[in-house]
């Protein structure tokens, strides 16, 4: 191990985005854990609100700063860290790594880039070098070329003939491969990558649109010494983004013979890079010929090693912390947590499979173009675990639709012709209308050859509609529940097609002993002996989860990240788990969310992937008989369930159930405060305003910025206010007033409503003080005179500071528009200096 190094500076990943969400917050806290295991101190530095990461440092060492070279290069020279580490702080970070070394920051205060080589930052970011290394590789690469210029562009494109693929070189942001047919295509997509490249430059690359996309994820140290962790399968072919396609693990199309290969070439690469850590290498296939292509390399974590972590339970992010120190792959112990013996040296070894499906924003942001292609335009996943492909499929799917009865939208509506023109030129609906199509007796191989998707998927899937069937004619037999539940079928579908409520599903099931066993997932295919800590339902005989104590709390996720809860929702369950073990609780975590940090197995004692959807809520409170049960505040069905079945719940955040109390629907002051049954504790009062100035609607709040432009009588004025109000109406948790002022008139009362979960955690960093946590205490019944009387809060504080909504607009090639709430894909949070 590298003892030398006792300062890391961590580059965090920015405000979520299109191309990532909370995968890289995650792998920052484990990373974090990892080196403070080892005696390291970790700098870090982000302005993202939703960063759980950044409660993981002490305040001295948390640089809320955008994500830029100068920023970065300030904090070297003030801090001299001894390292700097790019690898959770995705494009973002690698860029500016790039330009620190371009510059000589790095070199003249002596600050090593850690897990990737000063050469290999260079070559990963450009598409034109990284092909100069496949080929001394000995690795067949595209036929590309680097221009500068429109001209250049349009006489490449030519030479290679269309379509083509056109890329940006070293991109300030996640940006994506573009697909033209033609030459106007090409122009605009050149026009933009050159916008978004550092160096005014793309690749123009041939065309491989339709080849099978395989991607490894495998693991180096300072020897030399690999492991393969994991294999994943794009279920749609190259032409349609990676991060939009349905991907499995393990792969299940590949031959051995290709699968080794793959797996010889990223090892290959992996060795000529030198790199340490985790690297997520992705190919293109073409399996008549055994042709491959080498299509993208990145040394770091982000949405592929998430999901590979969640699928084998392999901690790749603590792991590759220990690695980018030069510790050995048979030196690095894993966590106590995951309860086994074992050193990192291992491959991991699936008993079951794992699906990832997309979710879009489109429903939020209607004037996008629905079509997928190369660009990604998913905002988030969700994925299904399950024994069998169907069962994995269906899990996945009930998690991705966000109906609360458990039921999958139909298809049907749709004329033959839009079947064929949406099969051809797929929309976010993708594998609802691969069903329909199927329903319809469109044949296997006609469909495989339209979509080029693998013919064994269409296999799969039409079993699904088989078991379908068998379960529709068939309402209230035993068996046919069986075979229903074992290939993922919900009870809230099944008692949908039977005409039936879910109780009668579920007692039927109870009465014939079809009941739900719990599987383990960790690396070893069920060969360790210890219990593992997250698991997944099946129905079989065998059941590996046991409750865990008489003092548990279950904690329902929020699934999927979408446009507007976002980030903030995972954050806020974070921190909630964290204080719930504080105070003494054992907890177990619902999600099916790969990226999510609260997933982190150090985090609870239990995590279960699973839908979280009434009946297999159901089924893990029948095992862990918790005490209660923590709800988000926006699933009003599933509350309204529970509470009808006599479970002890509490809704976090506290009074999202209520609606808001408006007189208006305009407001340019808010007043936040923390509201108890004896206690109203104003917090912070901020201007209100659009990202593009002044909001005419509530909707149109996107910006917070405080201290507001009051005056010392008007701020004084809406505290008497609020508190009076608050006393006459009553309320809990975190509330915020909404006033209207004109110069120094009197604020005008314009409604109450929730404090969003933006604003709370826009609270956390302005204050000190963690809202969320001090919110659990409130459910706990924790919170008394003492507690009350050390909350250190200045609402006179003079301290600026503001939080901005972000927008997915640029990554869904839109026009610059207002933005709504509805609409934000992240936000940043910055502090001014007076």
């Amino acid at each position: 191990m590298d003892t030398e190094i006792k300062k890391i500076l961590i580059i965090g990943g920015g405000p979520t985005e299109i191309g990532h969400e909370t995968e890289l917050d995650a792998a920052c806290v484990q990373v974090i854990q990892a080196f403070k295991k080892q005696g390291i101190r970790s700098l870090l530095i982000d302005n993202n609100p939703f960063s759980a990461a950044l409660e993981n440092v002490q305040a001295s060492n948390m640089f809320i700063q955008a994500v830029t070279a100068d920023n970065v290069q300030r904090i070297i020279e003030k801090e001299h860290p001894d390292a700097i580490l790019p690898t959770v702080g995705g494009v973002t970070a690698i860029s500016v790594v790039q330009e620190l070394q371009e510059n000589g920051v790095l070199a003249d205060n002596s600050v090593r880039t850690l897990g990737i080589p000063a050469d290999a930052v260079m070559d990963i970011n450009n598409p034109d070098r990284l092909n100069g290394v496949m080929r001394n590789v000995g690795v067949p690469v595209i036929a590309s070329e680097t221009v500068g210029t429109l001209d250049e562009a349009i006489n490449v494109a030519n030479r290679i003939g269309y379509p083509v693929i056109v890329k940006p070189i070293a991109p300030r942001i996640d940006t994506n491969r573009v697909l033209c047919e033609n030459e106007t295509e090409m122009i605009s997509a050149v026009s933009r990558g050159f916008s978004w490249s550092r160096f005014k430059q793309c690749v123009i690359e041939q065309s491989i649109v339709g080849y099978k996309e395989i991607e490894l994820v495998s693991m180096r140290d300072v020897m030399g010494t690999q492991v393969l962790i994991a294999g994943l399968e794009n279920i749609d072919p190259i032409g349609i983004h990676s991060g939009d396609s349905m991907v499995v693990t393990p792969t299940l199309t590949l031959s051995n013979s290709e699968y080794e290969a793959l797996r010889d070439t990223a090892f290959a690469i992996n060795n000529q890079f030198q790199f340490t850590g985790v690297v997520h290498t992705h190919f293109a296939l073409r399996a008549d010929d055994n042709r491959y292509y080498v299509t993208k390399v990145t040394p770091y974590n982000d949405r592929g090693t998430s999901l590979v972590a969640s699928a084998t339970g392999y901690p790749i992010a603590f792991v590759a912390a220990n690695l980018y120190l030069n510790q050995k792959l048979t030196d690095v112990r894993l966590p106590e947590i995951y309860h086994f013996k074992q050193t990192a040296l291992l491959e991991p070894t699936l008993d079951h499979v794992v699906i990832r499906i997309p979710i879009w924003p489109f429903e939020d942001v209607k004037n996008a173009d629905q079509h997928l292609g190369t660009i990604m335009k998913s905002v988030g996943s969700t994925i299904g675990i399950g024994r069998s492909t169907e069962e994995a499929i269906l899990k996945a799917l009930r998690s991705s639709q966000f109906s609360p009865q458990d039921e999958l939208p139909s298809m049907s509506n749709l004329t033959d012709s839009q079947i064929i023109s949406q099969l051809i030129h797929p929309l976010s609906s993708r594998i609802l209308v691969l069903l329909e199509a199927l329903r319809r007796g469109y044949q296997v191989d006609e469909l495989s050859e339209l979509t080029k998707i693998d013919q064994f998927y269409f296999v799969k899937l039409k079993h699904i509609l088989k078991i379908e069937e068998t379960v529709k004619a068939h309402p209230m037999d035993v068996d046919t529940l069986h075979i229903g539940r074992y290939y993922g079928f919900g009870d809230g579908m099944i008692a949908r097609m039977w005409g039936v409520d879910i109780e009668t599903v579920r007692n039927l099931g109870h009465n014939h002993h079809i009941l739900p066993t719990y599987k383990g997932i960790e690396p070893s295919g069920g060969e360790l002996l210890n219990s593992p800590t997250a698991f997944y339902s099946t129905f079989e005989l065998e059941n590996e989860s046991q409750q865990l104590s008489d003092k548990t709390i279950l904690v329902l996720g929020r699934g999927g990240n979408q446009l507007g809860p976002n980030a903030s929702a995972d954050y806020f369950t974070t921190e909630m788990l964290k204080q719930l073990r504080k105070s003494g609780y054992q907890t177990v975590i619902m999600n099916t969310n790969p990226n999510a940090g609260s997933l982190t197995a150090t985090l609870s004692d239990k995590q279960i992937i699973d839908p979280v959807q009434l009946g297999d809520i159901m089924n893990v409170i029948a095992i862990e008989h918790p005490v209660k049960i923590f709800v988000p505040g926006n699933r009003h069905y599933l509350t309204r369930e529970l509470r009808r079945r006599n479970y002890s719940i509490s809704v976090l955040p506290p009074d999202q159930e209520k609606r808001s109390e408006l007189m208006t629907n305009h407001a340019n002051i808010g007043l936040d405060l923390f509201v108890t049954e004896d206690h109203i504790v104003p917090i912070l009062a901020s201007d209100l305003r659009s990202d593009q100035g002044i909001a005419t609607t509530l909707d149109q709040i996107t910006l917070m910025r405080s201290p507001a432009t009051l005056t010392d009588h008007q701020l004084d004025t809406i505290i008497k206010h609020a508190q009076e109000y608050l006393g006459a109406h009553k309320r809990t948790g975190l509330v915020q007033m909404l006033y209207t002022t004109n110069g120094n008139q009197a604020p005008q009362f314009t409604g109450v409503r929730p404090t969003r979960l933006t604003t709370i955690a826009y609270l956390n960093k302005v204050t000190g003080i963690n809202w969320v946590r001090m919110l659990v205490r409130q459910a706990l019944g924790e919170i008394d005179e003492d507690l009350i009387a050390q909350l250190d809060v200045d609402i006179h504080s003079d301290r600026r500071s503001q939080v901005r909504g972000t927008f997915p607009f640029k990554q869904l090639q839109l026009p610059d528009q207002l933005g709504l709430t509805t609409q934000e894909v992240g936000a940043r949070i910055s502090f001014e200096t007076l």
